[in-house]
């Protein structure tokens, strides 16, 4: 599991970056990039939950859904899961963005969350976490 209980803000098509590891089945995470790697060719199953602070600074305040996407960065790109607010969030509001993939993945490949909205987002801690992944290798 990757999870964190700060309030970084995430700009436009950046990656997010939990900054909390534990990690004990082989796949390594590098907080600095968001990246995660898996150590062996398989099928895995990922769930992820991300309180998000809308930082939209448009001057009408229109509401957005935020959103993030699970891609694929080494060997190649590709996207692997989509997900977002389940509702539109203005100014200063704050939403969960949950979701879960099946994804097939050979050793080594690279993988990352980033976000997708049309703005910045804030990662806001809910009781203690504001943010959560967990990856596991099912065969």
């Amino acid at each position: 599991m990757v999870h964190d209980e700060n309030n970084a803000v995430v700009p436009i098509n950046e990656a997010i970056k939990p900054s909390i590891i534990n990690l004990s089945n082989g796949i390594t995470y590098d907080p600095t990039s968001g990246r995660f790697m898996v150590p062996q060719t398989g099928q895995y199953l990922i769930n992820w939950w991300f309180n998000v602070r809308s930082k939209n600074t448009n001057t009408e305040c229109e509401p957005i859904a935020l959103g993030i996407e699970l891609h694929q960065t080494t060997p190649g790109f590709n996207l692997i899961a989509h997900s977002s607010t389940h509702n539109r969030l203005s100014c200063c509001d704050t939403g969960t963005i949950s979701g879960n993939a099946l994804f097939a993945a050979n050793a080594n490949d690279k993988f990352r969350f980033v976000n997708t909205s049309n703005t910045d987002f804030q990662l806001v801690p809910n009781d203690r976490y504001s943010s959560s992944f967990s990856i596991t290798r099912i065969n």
